[in-house]
């Protein structure tokens, strides 16, 4: 029996844009936006390898800001250094965290304006754990390098590490302990201090949506 052409060009052509997105995200630009609020957040990469990365964030709602990142990764997808600026309404923050190798962490904190907010940075950067990864809020790109130097698959089960995370606008630096448990191929699943958190990712292990939070939109 001769197969219908005409439904397998349809077929072709219909699973043909799936596949170009899922490529497109190997490298090149990435881009979120905010369910819960009016926001988006732009990331640029130069290739599939770690280096240099930076990001460009706008959120509306009760607080606007914006927010600008530079973030240097090592070869297993550990950041080593972040650069952070943040800016409202009469008020700017700056946070510069790095370390060399498995060392310490140094974290430096900059304010002005006269806002009624947590303070930026750490009050003691000894407390910040040398071998602990370290995630910006709501930029889910940091999730994927998580896994990577995780080196975290379907079959891998939960691993529970120390985090550093720098909470957004005000750039407040905490620390404690999460969970990565990468469920399925297309499943990530983050336990910590608060609620689990339900992830879906596409094909490279990029975080494609977070329901309530966030989906991806390139």
């Amino acid at each position: 029996m001769r197969p219908d052409i005409k439904a397998v060009e349809k077929m072709t052509t219909r699973t043909a844009p799936t596949q170009r997105r899922v490529e497109a995200r190997t490298h090149g630009p990435l881009v979120w936006q905010r369910t819960a609020t009016v926001g988006t957040e732009l990331v640029l990469r130069d290739g599939t390898a770690p280096g240099v990365v930076t990001g460009s964030v706008v959120v509306g709602g009760q607080q606007p800001y914006t927010s600008r990142w530079h973030a240097d990764l090592d070869g297993a997808w550990r950041v080593r250094a972040l650069t952070i600026t943040t800016e409202g309404s009469g008020w700017r923050r700056n946070l510069a965290l790095s370390r060399a190798g498995h060392g310490p962490w140094t974290c430096g904190a900059e304010e002005s304006g006269g806002i009624d907010a947590p303070a930026a940075g750490i009050d003691d950067p000894s407390r910040l754990d040398g071998g602990a990864v370290l995630l910006l809020a709501d930029s889910p790109i940091f999730l994927t390098w998580a896994m990577r130097t995780l080196r975290l698959g379907a079959e891998s089960g939960p691993a529970r590490v120390p985090v550093i995370r720098v909470l957004m606008p005000w750039l407040t630096v905490v620390t404690g302990d999460a969970s990565f448990h990468r469920v399925s191929d297309t499943k990530l699943r983050v336990a910590g201090d608060g609620p689990a958190v339900a992830y879906d990712l596409d094909a490279e292990g990029i975080v494609t949506y977070q329901p309530g939070r966030l989906r991806i939109a390139h």
